[in-house]
């Protein structure tokens, strides 16, 4: 399967619909998107973790990002470790409101120096570095990582992720974010269980205009992250060299539509061929060979949900306003021989 930051090249454009997909009213709606690269029960997975809100929302001035109960939380990478990447889309306040790119890397960061930070004071586990660069100046946003082990937050949290952001007062160009997807590799393990796992984020704007967080705004979103995800990929030989590549996606044991299958021919990062799969969870794919050929099928889908998988976290002003659905999949290697 191809690497996290690979799927959200790929999801791109599914991020920034949701991105700006929300009510032209709304004064503050941000989502949480979560995707799990594996969903294999006690075993370790690259985590997929996103922020997009619209260009007409209120600036964001902190997350706080919740792991759901049952992972496993390994926050002991030495200072200096590359623990994923970042891609960001920033609107630029002081620069005509031109739309950027940034890509930048996350590493951890030694805990002792941040021991009085004002966006979460206090010595945390870990801190990881989001480093870019904006209008040509580097800019650095610190993560503040902790595992949960104490109440209230363990009814619904293993893990706590807090980042404050800047913007547009203060940040080169005026830059405020529009979205943010960073990959988190070598920290998490799935719970144990095949239940689905929600993901929960807080987020804080700021007072439109102002440099100051408004903590009556804050918002809530969760991310959904399917428990067991199942595609298969089978060959069916026809005459004339023809092949029909089939198969069929399972959410939680029920078929899945609207999906889109892309197929692989192994070490290509590019498709060969797409489709979607149908209501009971299929999809086809026909192919004319010249030779013997080994495919592989994988999925990466990014969608939103009608309304909040989960009751909202007690405390948050506005409630939960955004949800998401997200998982990936891939099939093993099948071979297909042409029949003349």
């Amino acid at each position: 399967m191809r690497k996290p930051m690979r799927v959200a090249v790929a999801a791109g454009a599914a991020v920034v619909g949701l991105a700006f997909a929300g009510p032209a009213l709304a004064a503050y709606n941000p989502t949480l998107i979560a995707l799990a690269q594996s969903n294999t029960p006690g075993k370790p997975t690259a985590i997929l973790l996103a922020h997009t809100q619209g260009a007409s929302d209120d600036p964001t001035a902190k997350d706080t990002i919740y792991a759901p109960p049952g992972y496993g939380v390994n926050l002991t990478q030495p200072a200096g470790t590359k623990i994923g990447d970042v891609t960001a889309r920033l609107i630029l306040r002081g620069g005509g409101n031109a739309e950027v790119d940034v890509d930048g890397e996350v590493i951890a960061d030694n805990p002792a120096l941040h021991p009085s930070d004002p966006c979460a004071p206090g010595l945390h586990q870990a801190v990881w570095k989001l480093n870019i660069t904006v209008a040509g100046t580097p800019l650095t946003v610190y993560l503040y990582v902790d595992a949960v082990t104490t109440a209230p937050e363990a009814a619904f949290a293993s893990a706590k992720l807090q980042l404050c952001l800047a913007g547009p007062i203060g940040t080169p160009a005026g830059a405020q974010l529009l979205f943010a997807i960073f990959d988190v590799n070598g920290v998490f393990t799935n719970p144990t269980s095949t239940t689905d796992r929600i993901w929960r984020a807080t987020f804080t704007p700021y007072a439109p205009g102002t440099a100051t967080p408004n903590p009556a705004g804050t918002t809530e979103g969760q991310a959904l992250v399917p428990g067991r995800v199942s595609l298969s990929l089978t060959v069916k030989r026809l005459k004339h060299r023809v092949v029909v590549l089939q198969g069929r996606l399972l959410l939680d044991g029920r078929p899945f539509r609207g999906a889109t299958i892309e197929l692989f021919v192994p070490g290509k990062t590019k498709a060969v061929a797409k489709a979607k799969t149908n209501s009971s969870g299929r999809y086809a794919i026909r192919k004319r060979l010249k030779k013997k050929t080994r495919y592989h099928a994988e999925v990466f889908f990014i969608g939103t949900l009608a309304s909040c998988p989960a009751a909202p976290l007690p405390g948050v002003p506005q409630g939960c306003k955004t949800a998401t659905v997200s998982f990936a999949a891939a099939t093993k290697n099948v071979l297909a021989r042409p029949r003349r």
